[in-house]
């Protein structure tokens, strides 16, 4: 689905990451996790063509990315950022957005009203952004990409500024939607949610690819990058990872 061959990237004058290879696969939900600084967002946006690569090449179902035209990679892939502008939006006018790449941004009323609904925003449609808690926000940019319906969503952590509960419900919905056959590339800080909800896991460290693999095959290295140990065990009939 998404190939990275040998790709190194960063910002002028600063390597952030290099000779990184693996592949999202298809349908799948694979979690990006790794330290502060590692790589994360760097790499997320060089997927997307926001960054162009240092070496190396980027394929989006075998074609470069940056052959893409960006309307038509907008309608393959969604980009729920890190860090953002808050404009003067109401929720509803900013969720509207998501559906500008398929050009009927006044014509989409039920795939507004739906993706308001699937985040959890519908109760916040009519409120200001800049009114709204970090958590609030949060959902109302969720809304934005599940607008944009596209196929592959990437998503820098998703779950910031969320309590517990919320957390849970956000990765409760990116299962379903990939239950739809949507492909997601999660940036994620919680290992616990990370390698509870996803089926491989892309461990970076030192601007450098550590591990790929599935939950089970990568969480030795994950708990040695992090400095923690870790353990299979068994809650309410089901196996988990957990860190500690």
């Amino acid at each position: 689905m998404i190939r990275f061959d040998n790709v190194a990237a960063g910002y002028p004058g600063r390597e952030v990451f290099s000779d990184v290879s693996f592949t999202v696969p298809r349908g799948k939900i694979t979690a990006l996790i790794g330290p502060n600084g590692c790589g994360k967002t760097t790499l997320l946006q060089t997927a997307c063509g926001l960054i162009r690569p240092l070496a190396g090449e980027v394929l989006l179902d075998g074609r470069a990315i940056g052959s893409y035209k960006r309307r038509e990679l907008a309608r393959l892939m969604s980009l729920l950022p890190q860090s953002r502008e808050v404009p003067s939006l109401t929720v509803e006018r900013l969720t509207a957005f998501g559906r500008y790449p398929h050009g009927d941004m006044r014509n989409a009323k039920e795939q507004v009203e739906g993706a308001l609904r699937r985040a959890g925003a519908w109760e916040l449609r009519h409120r200001e952004l800049r009114e709204l808690s970090g958590g609030e926000r949060q959902r109302a940019y969720i809304a934005m990409a599940l607008c944009q319906d596209s196929e592959v969503l990437l998503l820098d952590e998703p779950t910031t500024y969320l309590d517990i509960g919320q957390k849970n419900q956000v990765m409760e919905l990116i299962r379903s939607l990939n239950a739809q056959g949507r492909t997601v590339l999660a940036v994620l800080h919680d290992l616990p949610l990370a390698f509870m909800y996803s089926d491989y896991v892309a461990l970076m460290d030192g601007g450098r690819l550590k591990a790929f693999g599935t939950p089970d095959e990568t969480r030795e290295a994950a708990a040695k990058t992090f400095g923690v140990k870790q353990a299979l065990v068994t809650l309410e009939g089901r196996e988990q990872i957990i860190f500690y």
